[in-house]
């Protein structure tokens, strides 16, 4: 059984009332109001252990949980990159290797050559939790946008500083800029 919630009273019932306060300190209220949205919203244990990266607006992060209309948990597996609010796409993965039968939600793999990583966020909690314009996953981590690493025949090296060089074999020819 569902229950129906303003967007606000919906995170902080579900013990995401941190997410709830960065939202509208963010000014993102207004935005979330207009349509209807998913929200994989990262929970009050895993917004009290992240730390903010150098170069990142919490804006942009908390945009990054956000997808533009409803997808039940039930769907969720069916979309492996969904483009979010802030304009990166997040990745669903339920074949991680880190806990079986679990899905993660976050940054897409990283790596060349089929040599991804796995997904990099939290893995999703409590479900299918409707607030007034919407559908709220809680998931036990946050997840942030990386920028795309430099590699050999214009692919990703995981590991690496963009622009700086390292695990460049001379046969790239993107150039990665702020």
């Amino acid at each position: 059984m569902t229950h129906e919630y303003k967007q606000e009273e919906a995170c902080k019932a579900n013990g995401c009332a941190a997410l709830a306060a960065a939202v509208a300190s963010e000014g993102l209220t207004a935005a979330l109001s207009e349509g209807s949205f998913t929200v994989f919203a990262p929970n009050d244990a895993a917004m009290a252990a992240y730390s903010l990266p150098e170069g990142k607006a919490l804006g942009d992060i908390l945009k990054y949980h956000c997808i533009k209309g409803k997808i039940m948990s039930k769907h969720v597996t069916n979309f492996p990159l969904i483009m979010t609010l802030e304009g990166n796409k997040i990745a669903i993965d339920s074949k991680t290797f880190k806990t079986e039968g679990k899905i993660e939600v976050g940054m897409p793999p990283q790596g060349t050559q089929g040599l991804a990583g796995r997904v990099d966020g939290g893995f999703i909690g409590a479900v299918d939790i409707e607030f007034d314009n919407g559908i709220i996953h809680v998931i036990d981590g946050v997840a942030t946008p990386k920028p795309p690493l430099i590699g050999q025949n214009g692919g990703y090296v995981a590991g690496t500083v963009p622009g700086s060089g390292e695990g460049r074999t001379g046969l790239d020819t993107k150039v990665y800029t702020k």
